[in-house]
């Protein structure tokens, strides 16, 4: 007979919990979400304190149906949704749509998809935290004030009831817009590398040109005066005898730690970058392989930790079975602790970094019950924990430096310790030592000077991985609004990606520059960072939800009123266009037709065409900027 019912979110959480239960127990799942804000109306009673009006999602009220008749007739009641803020409401919403019944209602916050996690959650239940709670409705109704207020304003400006403005994807789109900017108006410069091939009594080696403090980089003029000082005219090898002497050498010791385990926004930009996966595929392996797999023993289990977090925290537990795990396989490579993250003021959400759950279950074992993104995303969290707790990569970094003729020449070289310098970098090649033995007074031959013609590079766009580790550093939203923010704007065609790279397009640089001429104050960097910072007040009990909504809306409706009246002017068809300044308000005249402006777009190949405005009536066209 089922006494007992555990309620979660994901019906793969549950397969997997059930294996764990006797058979009293029954678990179900929502499916995510029961209600929410309704899509079409407000949905907020501004009579009545900005409370939040809830409408059923479509489909759940069925599925919630035999949840609840299930739980008429049980004795306890737990509930088990994600251990963090969204998690928190949806616990809310099921708890008040059971209300009546005779049952006990207990809350589990499962960090990780295990056995002995469940029975010690069930072991010490908790309650709702109504902390946590008031800090999500506070999100929701402040996205929906700024959404509902300020999109309508957004339709009339630029004739399109489909745009939209959200509060943390409207900065998200400024930083794109802005790196886009910068790209445009991005003027190259030619500079020269410089090197000098030389010689000793033993070995050929290459010694990199010295610039003055004064200069950030060395022009072509400037290196044919160096070159002319050693009656050279041109680069090439030496027709006569020049050498230079060992003046210093400047030694350091140093000592490179490994990384601490994965936050949400490090195992995004890591696995972009090493395995090629955009956040949302990250983020849906790293989802199943937390929720829990099948493995060749027959056994259900969760791999992973909690994989929405900011912390990189290691608890006791976990610490205890990396220790055990190193000295079995790695014992001259373990240390005392795992290297720490940094400490966030705005950290929120799960409570440790994405760590195994079983270091002992090696992903070489683990490949055989996953699919090769899930084995290859796995390998990559395994590695990163286990590397946390293991020794420094040590050694001395030792930089000679040469002259001749008031010119300064540098060889720069580390030298590893002779034990276990390399330490968690184990697997990687010992570097080359070429200036082992020099002494100072050592004078060296010049062979050849060796020249590089080189050109300063625009920015770099935005990749996914990148965009999320700047929304962690700089606290603009959190780790469960990280890939929501980047799929919404490219659902509403304000980005887009091509080569991994994200740009802005046509119409997202419209909405930028529509939102920073009118509400600039709301989507800056600061403003959104700081609501973020009252948001996670909220939810340690502190602050005063009704006063940050208010002040909220308030600010909105008066950025509304003082908006700048006649900043889109009609064409001749009578449709609002945005201004060239407005799009562009710092720009580059075309050295071609001296007339117009330098634009940029985006190709679908991933590379940058710079052409003029004055395009047919002037041809410029170019990949390299002008």
């Amino acid at each position: 007979m089922i006494t007992k019912l555990l309620i979660v979110e994901s019906p793969t959480k549950a397969a997997t919990l059930q294996t764990y239960l006797g058979k009293d127990w029954k678990v179900v799942a929502t499916k995510g979400h029961i209600k929410d804000l309704p899509p079409r109306d407000y949905g907020i009673d501004f009579q009545n304190d900005y409370q939040p009006k809830y409408d059923w999602l479509k489909g759940k009220k069925a599925v919630f149906s035999s949840i609840r008749k299930l739980a008429l007739s049980c004795e306890s009641v737990y509930l088990a949704s994600d251990p963090d803020r969204e998690g928190e409401v949806i616990a809310k919403h099921i708890a008040d749509e059971l209300k009546g019944g005779k049952f006990h209602l207990y809350r589990l916050r499962l960090k990780e998809i295990s056995k002995s996690e469940l029975l010690t959650e069930i072991g010490s239940p908790s309650s709702i935290d109504s902390f946590l709670v008031e800090s999500q409705v506070a999100r929701r109704v402040i996205d929906r004030i700024f959404g509902f207020e300020i999109s309508p304003e957004l339709w009339k400006a630029l004739k399109g009831n489909s745009l939209s403005a959200g509060r943390v994807q409207s900065t998200v789109l400024r930083w794109i817009c802005q790196r886009e900017e910068e790209i445009r108006n991005f003027t190259p410069e030619n500079y020269v590398s410089l090197k000098a091939l030389v010689s000793d009594s033993k070995d050929e080696f290459l010694l990199d040109y010295v610039l003055p403090e004064e200069k950030e980089r060395l022009l072509e003029k400037d290196a044919l005066e160096v070159l002319k000082k050693y009656g050279s005219s041109k680069p090439g090898p030496l027709s006569h005898k020049e050498s230079l002497v060992l003046k210093f050498i400047e030694e350091k010791e140093y000592k490179n730690f490994p990384p601490p385990p994965f936050s949400t926004a490090s195992l995004q930009e890591t696995a972009s970058r090493v395995l090629g996966m955009s956040s949302s595929q990250t983020m849906k392996i790293a989802q199943s392989l937390f929720e829990g797999k099948k493995t060749k023993k027959g056994e259900y289990t969760g791999l992973i930790t909690y994989m929405r977090t900011d912390s990189t925290h290691v608890s006791s537990g976990k610490k205890n079975l990396a220790f055990g795990f190193l000295k079995e396989n790695f014992p001259s490579l373990l240390r005392g602790g795992p290297t720490k993250g940094k400490t966030k003021l705005h950290a929120q959400g799960a409570h440790e970094g994405i760590l195994p759950i079983d270091p002992y279950l090696t992903p070489d074992e683990a490949k055989g019950f996953l699919k090769p993104e899930e084995a290859k995303l796995y390998e990559l969290i395994w590695s990163r924990f286990l590397e946390s707790f293991m020794n420094p990569e040590t050694g001395t970094e030792r930089n000679y430096i040469f002259e001749g003729k008031k010119e300064s020449w540098s060889l720069k070289e580390k030298e590893g310790k002779s034990t276990g310098y390399k330490g968690f970098r184990k697997n990687e090649p010992l570097p080359k030592d070429n200036g082992n033995g020099l002494k100072i007074g050592d004078n060296v031959s010049i062979l050849e000077w060796q020249w590089e013609d080189k050109k300063t590079s625009p920015p770099v766009r935005y990749t996914e991985g990148s965009i999320v580790q700047k929304m962690e550093k700089t606290g603009v939203g959190r780790p469960s609004t990280y890939t929501q923010t980047i799929a919404t704007l490219q659902k509403r065609k304000y980005i887009y990606e091509a080569k991994k790279k994200l740009g802005a397009s046509p119409l997202g640089e419209k909405v930028n520059a529509f939102l920073i001429s009118s509400f600039e104050e709301l989507i800056g960097e600061s403003f959104t960072k700081d609501m973020e910072k009252s948001l996670d007040v909220l939810a340690k009990g502190e602050g005063n939800k009704l006063s940050l909504i208010d002040s909220f809306y308030k600010k909105v409706l008066k950025l509304k009123k003082e908006k700048p009246k006649n900043i889109l002017p009609k064409t001749e068809k009578g449709i609002s266009k945005i201004p060239d300044t407005m799009q562009h308000p710092s720009r580059k005249k075309c050295p071609k037709c001296s007339d117009g402006t330098i634009l940029t777009k985006f190709s679908k190949k991933g590379k940058t065409i710079y052409f003029c405005s004055n395009y047919p009536h002037c041809d410029l066209l170019s990949y390299e900027p002008v």
